[in-house]
């Protein structure tokens, strides 16, 4: 990847890094808001637990995201942006456009999620088993 384009990926990545960590900061200050008032309404409650987990679930995934960046920008560092951590092959550059904190190319990206999922069904099954 040439230097005009390793430039451009940096401030994409430094750009959406700070609008991910501002709305992590604006999804704190909403979740502090919600307030279990004292309330014996079971309906009141579920909703008030429910806005609760929705933000936690939001501020998860943008951590993970937020990682991500990082770690490419870590990798923009090294002199490694845009190379696959599984294979070291390098990420297609359309990927990158789309997609400027990817650390794996498409194949490889594609076999993580397959590991993921098999691994998310077998633990479920592990609860599972004959009755007595």
């Amino acid at each position: 990847m040439d230097a005009r384009k390793l430039k451009v990926a940096r401030q994409r990545l430094a750009s959406e890094y700070e609008d991910l960590t501002q709305s992590m900061k604006r999804g704190r200050l909403a979740a502090g808001e919600i307030k279990v008032e004292n309330t014996e309404d079971e309906g009141d409650l579920a909703i008030i637990s429910h806005a609760r987990e929705l933000f936690y679930n939001l501020q998860e995934g943008d951590l993970a995201r937020l990682r991500s960046i990082e770690e490419a920008m870590e990798a923009l560092d090294r002199g490694q942006y845009g190379e696959c951590i599984r294979c070291d092959d390098d990420i297609n550059e359309k990927r990158l456009e789309v997609v400027p904190w990817a650390t794996m190319c498409v194949r490889c990206q594609e076999e993580a999620e397959i590991e993921a999922s098999s691994q998310t069904v077998l633990a479920g099954l592990e609860g599972e088993g004959p009755e007595s």
